[in-house]
C-alpha cells in the first residue's frame, strides 16, 4: 500500500509554510472559513491536475486555482499576495512494499490573480523513490532571507526528480506512481473523475445526480462532431428561425402599407372625383346649353308655324278690308286701283310666302349638307351634288337631285345603326378588360400575383386539406419559387414553360394527400398538373460544352429545380436563329423553337417567375391600362359625337325635309320675279290716291285696315320672339365656346390627376354617378374637396402612427436602408417576396440537408456507442455492487438498481438503443456499409426518424429562445447522447437481519437526513474501493471526506467509522466540531485549524496509547 504521510504548503492560501502529518485517518477540525477545504483543493490538484474546486459538494464555494496561489480573501478582488507569487504543493508518500519515500510536487507560478491561466506556469514534479519534504528545495536562501526556488533552479541532483512536460504527462506519471495504472485506462479515468471530487452532499439533490457525480461520470463518447452538427443545426435553425420572424414582421408591414394604399386610395379618389367632378360640370353645362339652343330652334320652327297661320288671318283681314272696298268700285279709277290693289296684296302675301319657303330651304339645305359633312367626317361616304344649292341649275335636275339624296339617306340607315351598335360593344368590352386590368392592378399593388384561377384553387384546396391532417401546408406554385440567373432568357423560358409554370409542387411526404385531393377534383383542375416530388431528379446533359435552357433558372426548393431543368431537358441555348436544327431541341432568347424537326416562334408569355415579376406585371398592368383608359376616352368621345349626327340623321330622316326641299327649291326664284311686279303695281296705285274723289271711300277701309293690323302686330310679335330667341341662341353659342375652351384645361387636370393611378379611374366615374344622383356637379366638387384634406389627415395619421414605426423598427433589427412610408412599398414586398420564395426555400433546405447529416452521424457514430456505454455502466453496477454487498454499514448492506427509464419518450428511445438493429456500422469498410445498408429495417429507420425529430423540436426550441434573448427550457444535445439519460436509478438498502429489501427512492422522504446520507457514502467508499482493488496491490487507499456526515447524528457516524477503519483505507476527513464526539475515537490524528490575522495555525492532536495529546 502507498500512503500519503505529509503535505507541504507554500503560499497556498492561508497557508505561508506548513507541513501537515497524516496518519491512516486524519481528521482536520476547525470553524467555517478557516481553510479546511483547500488543504484538499491542494491535495486533489496536485494528484489529479484538476483546476476545479467548485465540484460536487463544493459547487457553491467560487475558489479558484489563483485564488489559492494569491491569497483571495471574502470580499471581492482583495488579495493579499497581489504582485508575483510562486506556491508551491508538495505530497510526500511511503510506498510500504519498499519501504521509501517519494515526493510530488505542484508548483505554480503567477504574476498577478487576474492573469489569463494560459500564462500561469503550472508544474508537477514526482521524485524517484528515496526522497522526503526535506530534500526538496522549495526555497533558496539569499542574505539571510529565503524565497521559493525559481522554476530552472528547481531540481534535484542526480536528476533525482523529473518535470512532466504538461499536464497529460503529469496525469499519467502520477496514476503510474500512486499504482492506479495508465492515466488512460477506465480505471485511470474513472480515479481522475472521482477522487477531485468534493463529498459534501447537500448538493446533491437525488440517487441520479449521486451517480452522475460519483458513479457514472461524464461518458466517453466523443461528439465534438455531432456537437459541431447540432451546432450547425441550431445555426440554420436560429437563421430559419429569424428569416421566418422577419417574414411575419415584412407580412405585418405589407398589410399596413396594404392599408395606407386604401387610406390613399381614398385620398387619390376623392382627389380625381373632385377633378372629374368640375370636368362633368362643364360637360354638363354644354349639353345644357346645347340643349337650350335645341330647344330654342323647336321654338322657331314653331314661331315659323305661327307665322304661316298668321299670313292666313292676316288673308282673311285682307278679304274684309277688300269687301269694304266694292263700294267704290263703279269708280273706274277706284275700280282700276283697287284692281291693282287687290293683285299687289295677293302678289305680296304670295311673295311673303315665298320668302318664308325660301328660309325653309335654305335651312333645310343647310342642315343636309352639316349632317353630309359629319357624315364624312366619321367614315361614311355620302355625296350630294351642288347642283342642289345653286339657282341657275334647272328646277327638274334639282329636284332630281333631291331625290337621289333621298334615297341614299334612306339607304344607309343600316349602315348607321351598325356602326353605333359596333362603337357600343367596343365600349362595353373596353370597360371590361378596364375593370378586369384595375382589379389586376390592386391585387399586384398588394402583393398578390394574379395567377390563374385554376391554379389558386387547386394550390389553396391541397394547402386546406394537409392542414386539417396537422401537415405543413405547403402546396405551391412551380413558378413560386423559380428565378431566373439570366434575364435574359425569361421571354424563353417563361414560353417555354408554358402552362406548366403553374403545376403544383408540394414536398414528397405529401405527394399522396395532394394526389388523393387533386383526383376528387375532377376536371376542375382543368390545364393545372401535380408534380410527383418523390422521383424527380436532376437531369444528367449530355454535354457539357454547351448552354442549357435549365440553367437560365435556378431555385432554393431542390424539388421544383429538379422538375424545371427536367422539362426543359436538353433544350440548347442558341445565340443565333442559325444554329437552331444543330440540335435536336433548342432555342433562341427571342423565342424561337426548333424541336420535332419543326422551327416554331413561341407566344410570348406575362412573366410570372422571379421576385420581380410581380413589378414587371404591375408595370405591364398599368401601360394596358392606360392604353385602354386611352381609348375608351377616345371612343366615348367618339360615341358623343356620332350619337349627336345620329340623332340629327334620324330626325333630319323624322321630318319631311326632303319633301320641303323638293317643294321650295324654286320659291326663291319666284319670290324675286314677283317683289319687281309688286313694285311696278305700287307705282300705278300711288298715282291713283292722289285723287281726291276716292279718299271717302277709304273710311271704310280704315276700319278693316285696323283689323288687318292687330293681326299683322301680332305677326310682328312673332318676329321679335323670334329675333330674341336668335338673340338667345347665339349668346348660348358664345357661352357653348368659352365652355368648350376651357374643356381642354378641365380635362388635363383631370387626367393628370388619374395619370398616377390610373386603376382608379372606373371607381372615380361610379363614385360620381351615385354622387350625382342627389347632388350637382359643383356641389360633389365642393364637398369632396373638403373630405381630400381630411383624408389626407387621416393617411398620414397612419403612416406616422402604424405603417413608419414597424418600417423603422424592421430597419433596426435588421440592419438596413429602405424608404418609409408609401416609398418603399415596392422595395418591401420585393423583400417578403425574396424572402417568402427563395431565402427561406434555401434556408429549408439547408437544414433538412443537414438533418440528414445528423441523422446519418448520430446513426452510424453515436447510437451503437450509447449501446455499448448501456451494457457497460451495467457491468460496472455488477462489480461495484459486488464491492457494496460486502460493505456492512451496521445491519444494512446496499447495492445499486439499474434499469430502463420509466419515463415514456425516454423509454421509447431506450428500446430503440438497445434494438438488435443497432449495430456498430464501419464506415471506412464500404463493403460492411453496404450490408448494413442492405439489412437495415424500415421499422428501426423509422423509430430513428422519431428519435432525429424529437431532438429537432429541443434544437428549434433552443433556436427560438436564443433568438428572443429568453432561456431555453429545451434538452441539449448532450443530454441526448448521454446514454444514463435513459436509465433509472436506485439504492437497495437490505436489512442483513430480517433480509427486507426497499428502495432508497421510495423512503427518502420518510427517513432522516443521516439514514438517506448513509448509502451515498458507502457507495462512494464501494466506488473508490472497486478502483483500488482493480489497480496493482499497493496502490495508494486514499479517501478524501470534505464537509462529512454533515447530517448524520453520532449512532450513525459510528458504523460509517468502523467501516473505514476494517477496509484499511486511508482517510482524510473534514467535519463539524459538533461531530467530533463520534469521530474522534477513530482518528490516528486530529488537526485543530484556526485562522489567526491572515494566516492558518495548526494544532495537532495525535493518538497514543492513553489518549490524546
Amino acid at each position: 500500500m502507498i500512503r500519503m504521510t505529509r503535505l507541504h504548503l507554500i503560499n497556498w492560501h492561508n497557508f505561508q509554510d506548513d507541513i501537515i502529518d497524516f496518519k491512516n485517518i486524519t481528521y482536520l477540525l476547525g470553524v467555517n472559513a478557516v481553510g479546511k477545504t483547500t488543504i484538499m483543493d491542494a491535495v486533489r490538484y496536485c494528484l489529479t491536475t484538476n483546476k476545479d474546486f467548485n465540484t460536487a459538494g463544493n459547487k457553491k464555494s467560487g475558489r479558484t486555482l489563483l485564488g489559492s496561489v494569491h491569497q483571495k480573501q471574502r470580499a471581492e478582488d482583495s488579495y493579499l499576495r497581489p504582485g508575483h507569487t510562486v506556491s508551491y504543493i508538495g505530497i510526500e508518500f511511503l510506498d510500504e512494499a519498499i519501504k521509501k519515500n517519494f515526493v510530488i510536487i505542484a508548483r505554480i507560478e503567477s504574476e498577478t490573480p487576474k492573469q489569463d491561466l494560459k500564462g500561469v506556469y503550472q508544474d508537477w514534479y514526482i521524485t524517484k523513490p528515496g526522497f522526503v519534504l526535506e530534500d526538496i528545495p522549495f526555497f533558496t536562501k539569499k542574505n539571510d532571507a529565503k524565497r521559493p526556488t525559481s522554476r530552472d533552479a528547481f531540481k534535484l541532483e542526480n536528476k533525482g526528480m523529473d518535470r512532466a512536460s504538461n499536464q497529460s504527462d503529469a496525469k499519467i506519471r502520477i496514476c503510474r506512481v500512486l499504482g492506479i495504472g495508465e492515466a488512460n485506462s477506465p480505471i485511470g479515468k474513472k480515479f481522475n473523475e472521482v477522487f477531485h471530487m468534493g463529498t459534501g452532499l447537500d448538493d446533491i439533490k437525488d440517487i441520479r445526480e449521486f451517480i452522475y457525480t460519483y458513479i457514472l461520470p461524464e461518458p466517453e463518447v466523443n461528439i465534438e462532431f455531432l456537437q459541431k452538427d447540432m451546432l450547425e443545426l441550431e445555426r440554420l435553425q436560429e437563421i430559419l428561425q429569424e428569416a421566418s420572424d422577419r417574414e411575419e414582421l415584412l407580412k405585418e408591414i405589407n398589410e399596413r402599407i396594404k392599408s395606407a394604399k386604401e387610406f390613399l386610395a381614398k385620398v387619390k379618389i376623392n382627389e380625381s372625383l373632385v377633378a372629374y367632378a368640375n370636368l362633368q360640370e362643364n360637360i354638363e353645362e354644354t349639353n345644357e346649353k346645347k340643349y337650350l339652343i335645341e330647344e330654342w330652334n323647336k321654338s322657331l320652327e314653331m314661331l315659323d308655324k305661327r307665322l304661316l297661320e298668321l299670313s292666313e288671318s292676316e288673308n282673311k283681314a285682307s278679304a274684309l278690308l277688300y269687301e269694304a272696298q266694292r263700294a267704290a268700285e263703279e269708280n273706274v279709277e277706284n275700280k282700276e286701283m283697287l284692281s291693282l290693289e287687290s293683285e299687289n296684296k295677293n302678289n305680296k302675301l304670295e311673295n311673303e310666302k315665298l320668302i318664308l319657303e325660301a328660309g325653309i330651304f335654305e335651312d333645310v339645305l343647310q342642315k343636309l349638307f352639316f349632317l353630309i359633312d359629319r357624315l364624312n367626317k366619321v367614315g361614311f361616304y355620302v355625296k350630294v351634288d351642288d347642283s342642289i344649292k345653286d339657282e341657275n341649275t334647272k328646277t327638274d335636275d334639282r329636284i332630281r337631285e333631291i331625290k337621289n339624296s333621298a334615297k341614299l339617306f334612306a339607304d344607309m340607315e343600316e349602315e348607321i345603326k351598325n356602326h353605333d351598335a359596333k362603337i357600343r360593344n367596343d365600349i362595353a368590352e373596353l370597360n371590361d378588360k378596364s375593370d378586369v386590368l384595375s382589379k389586376k392592378i390592386k391585387s399586384l399593388e398588394a402583393g398578390v400575383m394574379c395567377y390563374p384561377d385554376e391554379a389558386i384553387f387547386v394550390r389553396d384546396k391541397i394547402n386546406s386539406f394537409l392542414s386539417e391532417q396537422s401537415k405543413r401546408a405547403d402546396a405551391k406554385l412551380l413558378c413560386e419559387l423559380l428565378y431566373m440567373t439570366d434575364n435574359s432568357w425569361q421571354d424563353a423560358v417563361e414560353s417555354y414553360l408554358n402552362t406548366q409554370r403553374f403545376n403544383i409542387i408540394v414536398e414528397p411526404e405529401n405527394y399522396l394527400s395532394a394526389k388523393k385531393v387533386f383526383v376528387s377534383l375532377g376536371d376542375k383542375v382543368k390545364g393545372i398538373g401535380l408534380i410527383d416530388t418523390r422521383k424527380i431528379k436532376e437531369p444528367e446533359y449530355k454535354s457539357l460544352n454547351e448552354a442549357y435552357l435549365g440553367d437560365k433558372i435556378d431555385s432554393e426548393n431542390i424539388y421544383a429545380k429538379a422538375y424545371a431543368r427536367y422539362v426543359m431537358k436538353n433544350v440548347i441555348c442558341c445565340e443565333s436563329s442559325d444554329d437552331l436544327e444543330n440540335f435536336s431541341k433548342s432555342v433562341t432568347r427571342d423565342r424561337l423553337r426548333f424541336q420535332n424537326f419543326c422551327l416554331q416562334r413561341m407566344a410570348k408569355k406575362e412573366h410570372f417567375i422571379g421576385v420581380d415579376a410581380i413589378a414587371k406585371q404591375l408595370k405591364s398592368a398599368k401601360e394596358e391600362f392606360a392604353g385602354v383608359k386611352k381609348e375608351l376616352t377616345r371612343l366615348e368621345e367618339a360615341k358623343k359625337n356620332f350619337d349627336s349626327i345620329y340623332n340629327g340623321y334620324t330626325k333630319f330622316r323624322a321630318g319631311d325635309n326632303f319633301g320641303k326641299l323638293e317643294n321650295y327649291c324654286e320659291s326663291k326664284a319666284k319670290s324675286k320675279v314677283l317683289s319687281a311686279k309688286i313694285e311696278d303695281i305700287a307705282k300705278k296705285i300711288e298715282e291713283f290716291k292722289k285723287n281726291p274723289i276716292l279718299l271717302a271711300m277709304y273710311d271704310r277701309v280704315k276700319e278693316c285696315k285696323k283689323n288687318l293690323n292687330v293681326v299683322r302686330d301680332e305677326i310682328t310679335d312673332n318676329k321679335a320672339k323670334k329675333q330674341n330667341l336668335n338673340s338667345d341662341i347665339n349668346r348660348a353659342k358664345n357661352l357653348l365656346e368659352e365652355l368648350e375652351a376651357s374643356l381642354s384645361n378641365l380635362q388635363d387636370i383631370y387626367e393628370k390627376s388619374v395619370e398616377e393611378y390610373p386603376e382608379f379611374i372606373n371607381d372615380v366615374e361610379k363614385k360620381y354617378q351615385n354622387e350625382r344622383k342627389s347632388k350637382k356637379a359643383s356641389a360633389i366638387a365642393y364637398n369632396f374637396s373638403n373630405r381630400v384634406i381630411q383624408d389626407n389627415i387621416a393617411l398620414n395619421n397612419y403612416l406616422n402612427q402604424e405603417l413608419i414605426p414597424l418600417q423603422q423598427r424592421y430597419m433596426a433589427t435588421y440592419t438596413c436602408d429602405y424608404a418609409t412610408g408609401l416609398g418603399g412599398a415596392n422595395r418591401y414586398m420585393q423583400e417578403f417576396l425574396t424572402l417568402q420564395n427563395i431565402e427561406l426555400e434555401r434556408h429549408k433546405s439547408e437544414l433538412v440537408n443537414a438533418q440528414i447529416r445528423c441523422k446519418d452521424r448520430f446513426r452510424k457514430e453515436v447510437l451503437f456507442r450509447m449501446k455499448d456505454d448501456i451494457l457497460r455502466a451495467k457491468q460496472q453496477f455488477k462489480q461495484i455492487n459486488r464491492v457494496m454487498e460486502n460493505l456492512e454499514y451496521g445491519e444494512e448492506s446496499y447495492r445499486f438498481g439499474i434499469d430502463k427509464s420509466k419515463d415514456r419518450e425516454l423509454g421509447m428511445f431506450y428500446d430503440i438503443i438497445m434494438d438488435k438493429d443497432n449495430m456498430q456500422i464501419d464506415r471506412e469498410n464500404d463493403m460492411l456499409m453496404l450490408i448494413a445498408e442492405s439489412n437495415k429495417s424500415e421499422i428501426f429507420e423509422s423509430q430513428i426518424d422519431d428519435f432525429m425529430q424529437r431532438i429537432m423540436i429541443d434544437v428549434e426550441e433552443h433556436a427560438r429562445q436564443n433568438l428572443s434573448g429568453q432561456k431555453s427550457g429545451a434538452k441539449s444535445m448532450g443530454m441526448y447522447v448521454d446514454y444514463r439519460t435513459y436509465l433509472d436509478y436506485d439504492i437497495i438498502v437490505k436489512n442483513c437481519v430480517t433480509g427486507n429489501e426497499v428502495g432508497l427512492s421510495k423512503v427518502n422522504a420518510e427517513g432522516s437526513g443521516g439514514e438517506n446520507q448513509a448509502p451515498f457514502y458507502v457507495a462512494i467508499c464501494a466506488s473508490l474501493l472497486q478502483i483500488y482493488e482493480q489497480s496493482k496491490e499497493g496502490s495508494i487507499r486514499l479517501i478524501l471526506l470534505d464537509e462529512a456526515f454533515n447530517n448524520m447524528t453520532s449512532d450513525r457516524i459510528e458504523p460509517m467509522m468502523n467501516m473505514f477503519k476494517k477496509l484499511n483505507l486511508q482517510l482524510v476527513l473534514i467535519a463539524t466540531a459538533e461531530k467530533a464526539t463520534a469521530i474522534l475515537p477513530y482518528c490516528d490524528i486530529t488537526y485543530s485549524i484556526v485562522k489567526s490575522g491572515n494566516r492558518n495555525a495548526i494544532g495537532v492532536f495525535e493518538r497514543i496509547e492513553d489518549g490524546l495529546h
